[in-house]
């Protein structure tokens, strides 16, 4: 079998439109968060959705210590805030100063003016290759049907349009 290219890989890869969504945990008095795009519903019973978060984050080990976790599917517009969620290097802080945010359930800071949000009890953490595959137990879900989601595509944000 032919060796894939690791750009070729990514490159097939981000050629699949995909949302775009924020993960956040809340762990002692202390909030991080990372964008991320591989996430997706797993179950309906019980409610089950699934992200992949790569190990060389802080995140997953975050989520596994504090067992809970927020996923704000981020709206049209909200580029900048996306973007900064996907800034490495970042430390958790006491409160995110730059957009607002809101608590639900389990105290994880839901991003405001998300399209939807998910708000998850830590269900299972399963180990795949170099990531954690976090399943989430839904424990409260809402979304604005007025908004239109932010399109992840080929390295670039994107707008949906509808016909």
């Amino acid at each position: 079998m032919a060796d894939v290219n690791p750009d070729d890989f990514k490159g097939a890869l981000g050629s699949w439109a995909a949302g775009v969504t924020v993960v956040t945990t809340r762990h002692g008095d202390e909030v991080y968060g990372i964008t991320v795009s591989s996430f997706s519903s797993l179950s309906v019973d019980p409610l089950l959705i699934l992200v992949c978060l790569a190990d060389s984050n802080r995140l997953p080990r975050m989520i596994k210590d504090s067992k809970h976790f927020a996923v704000s599917i981020m709206a049209e517009g909200q580029d900048a805030i996306s973007s900064w969620f996907s800034t490495s290097g970042r430390e958790p802080v006491k409160k995110f100063e730059d957009f607002g945010t809101i608590e639900w359930h389990t105290g994880s800071p839901i991003i405001d003016g998300a399209v939807a949000h998910l708000d998850c009890e830590l269900f299972q953490a399963v180990q795949g290759g170099d990531h954690t595959i976090m399943i989430g137990k839904v424990l409260g879900a809402a979304y604005d049907p007025n908004k239109k989601p932010l399109i992840y595509y080929r390295r670039g944000y994107r707008s949906l349009t509808m016909d």
